[in-house]
């Protein structure tokens, strides 16, 4: 399988993996609103050909400029034609995700739910066959502490240590109610994707920021992978590279 500089740019930060036959080499990070500063820095670590997939169009082409002089695929749902039924306007990350999900954890073979927790929390669920069969996206945990700093009284509190204890004052208040409550939403979540899967117990891979927190207190997914939408986007790159030589 080919070599490739896997990078997923998302709302809050851009990731970028060095990747040979589905193996993570070297990796690299740094906030999406310094893409213009940093990416150039990065791309010039490897000359291997760069695997492409972004929810910000602006931070894309500024690393498209910088690799414009070697290989780049720009993956995303329509390029991909492992899982069927998908939306061609999925953004890409989630889809990369849950390709990830159903070719390594379940094998191509089982009924998976892909959840990504950063920015927004998102899920997919994929049939054993590798159709897509829905999903649902909600504010994430940092998303929605800053939805409550609307209110006058509310300063903005940083997520720090939660619990799922009643607090004492406003800032635990805050912390553990939006924190215990996107448990109580995950929960939910997956009752419901099992249920439309009609499957009692399908495997549950979850990604992002905020993904092992969440296992540390409610043991929710079967498997958390933080590199998960990078191994799916060099996934989608290599079927991509495959069709482009086959053509």
């Amino acid at each position: 399988m080919k070599t490739f500089l896997v990078i997923d740019v998302g709302n809050t930060n851009v990731k970028y993996a060095l990747m040979r036959n589905g193996k993570q080499l070297k990796f690299w990070s740094h906030p999406t609103a310094d893409t213009a500063s940093s990416c150039g820095g990065v791309l010039c670590q490897s000359r291997a050909p760069v695997a492409l997939c972004s929810v910000v169009p602006e931070a894309s082409a500024l690393i498209r400029h910088n690799a414009r002089d070697r290989e780049l695929l720009e993956v995303s749902a329509s390029t991909q034609t492992v899982l069927k039924r998908m939306h061609p306007a999925m953004g890409g990350d989630r889809v990369a995700a849950a390709l990830a999900s159903w070719k390594i954890y379940g094998k191509g073979r089982k009924s998976v739910v892909s959840m990504t927790f950063g920015t927004a929390t998102t899920l997919l669920a994929i049939d054993k066959q590798g159709n897509e069969c829905g999903g649902w996206i909600h504010p994430g945990v940092s998303m929605t502490l800053e939805a409550l700093h609307r209110c006058a009284l509310l300063p903005l509190f940083q997520m720090k240590n939660p619990s799922i204890a009643l607090g004492h004052d406003t800032a635990t208040h805050t912390q553990n109610g939006v924190f215990l409550g996107h448990i109580g939403l995950v929960k939910e979540y997956l009752k419901q994707a099992a249920a439309q899967l009609g499957v009692r117990d399908p495997l549950t891979v979850a990604t992002g920021g905020w993904a092992q927190t969440l296992q540390d207190h409610g043991a929710l997914f079967h498997h958390v992978d933080p590199q998960l939408t990078l191994k799916g986007i060099y996934l989608m790159a290599v079927e991509m590279h495959s069709g482009k030589k086959s053509a």
